[in-house]
């Protein structure tokens, strides 16, 4: 956790090497004490960066998730209380690994949240500007009440009768009202 302007911030922490995750994890719980510290220092750009554990370095990666996760904390095993909301991923990767590229984590926290992204949001569609230009005069013409060139408007009024012998009802043009 890093501590901001607004208060505090929270991250998942992703390990790819399974060795230092569970060496991490022993640590958090406290069944394991490490020889040496753990550094975590960042780039200037502020997502990438090292982290040291025992003197060895592990490429690290700050990453957007593709979606916000809400953290929620409990005290008596039954009401769940919301502490945060999480928007970054740490991904620590092997010693002298690389990282993928870019600036949002293909994958969620978990299984079904894997690309995300390309299975829910689909291109934008290819228009011809020219088309979209078109489209806007036609449809500001129909706004200030007159026709695209090339089209007429009819206005007709119409008003909805039921048969009274069969029970069966139709629209009709209501009479008296001429075509505009």
């Amino acid at each position: 956790m890093a501590e901001s302007a607004g208060g505090e911030e929270q991250f998942v922490l992703r390990v790819l090497d399974e060795a230092l995750a569970d060496k991490l994890h022993r640590v958090l719980r406290e069944e394991l004490t490490i020889q040496g510290h753990i550094e975590l220092t960042f780039a200037d750009n502020n997502t990438d960066g090292v982290l040291t554990v025992e003197g060895m370095p592990y490429p690290v990666k700050l990453l957007n998730l593709p979606t916000v996760v809400e953290a929620y904390k409990t005290y008596d095993d039954i009401n769940m209380v919301k502490i945060n909301d999480i928007g970054q991923l740490l991904l620590v990767g092997p010693p002298a690994g690389s990282l993928p590229e870019g600036p949002e984590s293909a994958d969620g926290v978990t299984p079904p949240m894997r690309n995300a992204r390309q299975r829910h949001f689909k291109p934008l569609p290819k228009v011809d500007p020219a088309e979209v230009a078109a489209v806007e005069r036609d449809l500001l013409a129909l706004l200030s009440g007159f026709a695209p060139a090339g089209m007429t408007i009819t206005d007709t009024e119409e008003e909805y009768v039921v048969d009274e012998e069969t029970g069966t009802g139709a629209w009709k043009q209501v009479k008296g009202k001429a075509d505009k």
